[in-house]
């Protein structure tokens, strides 16, 4: 029940829009900085397809906006010292075992990024608009990679590749949040745009929660 009404949720913008007569599409892109917490951040990116469709019969500047983009994410991990012999598979140790080690961690998973927001948005000059925007998100995990880093005291440094993080059962493939967005629309055509977005799920399928946070910067060409 509750996929069939995500479903629904998602679809719903999309069915609007084909009978809505203030609707129009655009192409947008942009720059993803990806800090979920616990982790250090990571630079991304973002790009797809969005549609506005107005809502005017509610009140003047009031739209509806909604995307379909890529969206890459990632982050880092502080670099955790450990105070004992590395095991990397049963049976086997580095080849210069030592009382200590240091775990770094790289992740770096790829979305389809669906965001559904209430947009407002007033003229400040004769080609120049403001407008913010504030909704939910959905995230739904399509592939990306980890990579664990493994330096002990002694021996050389191991590397552990994890090829698709989702199947592999290291994330869990679907998230959600909401999101936030203020810019600027220059002659009805250019918008730019920066935002934040705040994860509700916990990300993980291990014992660390963490909820994916990220600083967003956006450029789109409505047509």
């Amino acid at each position: 029940m509750k996929k069939i009404l995500l479903t629904l949720l998602i679809a719903l913008p999309f069915c609007m829009a084909t009978k809505a007569q203030d609707f129009r599409m655009g192409v947008t892109g942009g720059y993803n900085l990806s800090s979920p917490s616990g982790y250090k951040s990571q630079s991304g990116f973002h790009v797809g397809v969005k549609g506005e469709f107005g809502l005017p019969q509610v009140a003047k500047g009031l739209y509806m906006d909604f995307g379909l983009m890529l969206s890459s994410h990632g982050w880092k991990s502080p670099g955790y010292y450990y105070n004992s012999n590395y095991n990397p598979a049963t049976g086997e140790k580095p080849d210069k075992p030592s009382s200590g080690y240091t775990s770094d961690n790289k992740c770096t998973p790829y979305y389809l990024n669906i965001p559904v927001h209430i947009g407002y948005k007033f003229s400040v000059g004769q080609n120049v608009s403001l407008f913010i925007k504030a909704g939910p998100y959905f995230n739904i995990g399509l592939f990306g990679k980890a990579t664990e880093t493994i330096a002990p005291d002694k021996g050389a440094a191991m590397t552990k590749k994890t090829a698709n993080v989702f199947s592999d059962k290291m994330l869990n493939r679907f998230d959600w949040g909401l999101g936030f967005r203020a810019g600027m629309e220059i002659a009805h055509h250019v918008q730019f745009s920066i935002g934040y977005d705040w994860g509700m799920k916990n990300i993980n399928r291990n014992d660390v929660n963490s909820k994916n946070r990220t600083f967003v910067v956006s450029c789109a060409y409505m047509f």
